[in-house]
């Protein structure tokens, strides 16, 4: 159980990093590109793989990992727009309840199990997200484009788990030692897409501030830890309908008590109650 528990805690440590580049007004795009290009760097040096990319292109897994990478710089770039347009509730509700996806997937591909313990602690677990990510005052949507929004984050996340629970059992990636060149890779890609884009806004004038370098450098740093105590997870447990709920709703309880440990976030009675209901379901999702 220690790598699942470093993986959440890993995870968890990424969505407070993001809060602390609003405190000191670290640029988002910037610091992320930078966050993808100090992960490459670290994964491709602990792995000792020379960075050849005919060699990696020739894998049979990369047309995953291109993809992957694709789904990377997209997302992060999508929650933080969601965040500050939509609603941070919202966006925590549509990328977390994207569980459904991997775990559906995984009872019809690979026929994982499904009793009724875990179908009801999924549907606890759904209901946990809710309750935990609701905050009171929300902005009601406006428009058809801010509705779209959190409808693409869920079915974004729910693939990128997918693409994640399938390549781990194709390509026996961590059982191979494959698992930091593949993460090494994802990463690669994504400052790949991103760099190119960096560079045409220095050009035309924008300024890196050196608060953004170090958080890019940081948050890429607990990037590669995540990925790669997630990796193991995949692994070690062979039911991935077991991991993610447990994997996702400990991630939303142990955020939220984090937030307002550090940084006094109040939570109200119905978030602790969404507490309550995905410790509850994580019991019952264990338990069978």
């Amino acid at each position: 159980m220690m790598i699942l528990f470093l993986s959440i805690l890993t995870s968890c440590s990424l969505t407070l990093i993001f809060k602390l580049f609003q405190k000191y007004e670290v640029q988002n795009f910037p610091a992320i590109v930078v966050n993808y290009i100090t992960a490459a760097l670290v994964c491709f040096s602990i792995s000792g793989v020379t960075i050849n990319p005919l060699i990696l292109s020739q894998q049979a897994w990369f047309p995953y990992a291109l993809l992957i990478g694709l789904l990377f710089i997209s997302l992060f770039n999508l929650v933080a727009f969601s965040a500050q347009e939509v609603g941070i509730a919202i966006t925590s509700v549509a990328t977390k309840i994207s569980l459904c996806i991997p775990v559906v997937f995984s009872y019809y591909f690979f026929n994982d199990t499904l009793n009724t313990f875990k179908i009801i602690g999924i549907l606890l677990a759904l209901l946990s997200i809710y309750f935990t990510a609701i905050k009171k005052g929300q902005q009601k949507l406006k428009s058809s484009i801010l509705i779209l929004v959190p409808l693409i984050l869920f079915f974004s996340s729910g693939c990128l788990d997918i693409l994640f629970v399938y390549s781990m059992k194709t390509f026996e990636l961590v059982s191979n030692e494959l698992e930091l060149t593949f993460s090494a890779t994802l990463y690669a890609v994504a400052a790949s897409i991103g760099a190119p884009i960096l560079v045409f806004k220095l050009l035309r004038g924008q300024k890196i501030k050196r608060q953004t370098l170090l958080g890019g450098f940081g948050l890429g740093l607990m990037n590669v830890f995540s990925i790669i105590f997630f990796l193991k997870c995949l692994d070690r447990y062979p039911e991935s309908s077991f991991i993610f709920p447990i994997h996702n709703m400990s991630i939303v309880a142990l955020s939220a008590i984090l937030a307002s440990f550090f940084f006094k976030e109040q939570l109200s009675k119905t978030n602790w109650i969404g507490i309550g209901i995905a410790l509850l379901s994580i019991f019952l999702i264990s338990s069978s």
